[in-house]
């Protein structure tokens, strides 16, 4: 016996505009950020990451990624800009000068936006040093405000073990920035 299939209703289509409209205004620049970090600062590269994943979302019925949507894109850009390095591997070698996190000054007067950028050049450079797990775990809790669940789902690890990078990174980050060499010598 063969089932019909209910088209979308007027309402559910709208429905769906209004929450991609949503998705993509709240997630649409913490995702080119973070993107940027993976492609080694490439503008171009990041933003085939941020418009795959979002192309790809809206392919996908939001009732079953709206509970999650923030992972689920995150994942799904992080994919991609893997499938870009695995393709790209044997002809270039990426640069990792891009900076990690995107910290703005609270009070806006000359001298104190130079210390603290120049605080924030010296934790970058030191993030920098970590292992690539930790500083991706790092990013995406600090830069882009994940749960730790959601990095579990982003990475694909278990949450312990996003507790354990981030409890390593920031013990490293303490002793390399209480250090004047930095973790140079970790």
């Amino acid at each position: 016996m063969k089932q019909s299939v209910e088209a979308p209703t007027q309402t559910n289509t709208l429905d769906q505009q209004t929450w991609l409209q949503e998705v993509f205004a709240r997630l649409q620049r913490p995702l080119s950020a973070y993107a940027m970090k993976l492609v080694g600062g490439d503008w171009d590269r990041a933003q085939d990451c941020v418009q795959e994943a979002f192309c790809r979302l809206c392919r996908e019925d939001y009732r079953k990624v709206a509970s999650h949507v923030d992972a689920w894109l995150f994942k799904t850009c992080r994919n991609h800009a893997m499938d870009i390095h695995r393709k790209e591997a044997r002809m270039t070698v990426h640069s990792d000068s891009a900076p990690i996190l995107e910290l703005q000054s609270r009070e806006d007067t000359p001298a104190h936006r130079v210390v603290q950028n120049e605080e924030h050049s010296m934790v970058e450079a030191q993030i920098s040093l970590l292992p690539r797990l930790e500083q991706e775990v790092v990013q995406l809790r600090l830069a882009q405000g994940l749960s730790y669940k959601q990095i579990a789902d982003v990475m694909d690890l278990s949450v312990s073990h996003v507790g354990v990078l981030l409890h390593q990174a920031v013990k490293r980050l303490r002793q390399s920035l209480a250090e004047p060499d930095g973790l140079a010598e970790a």
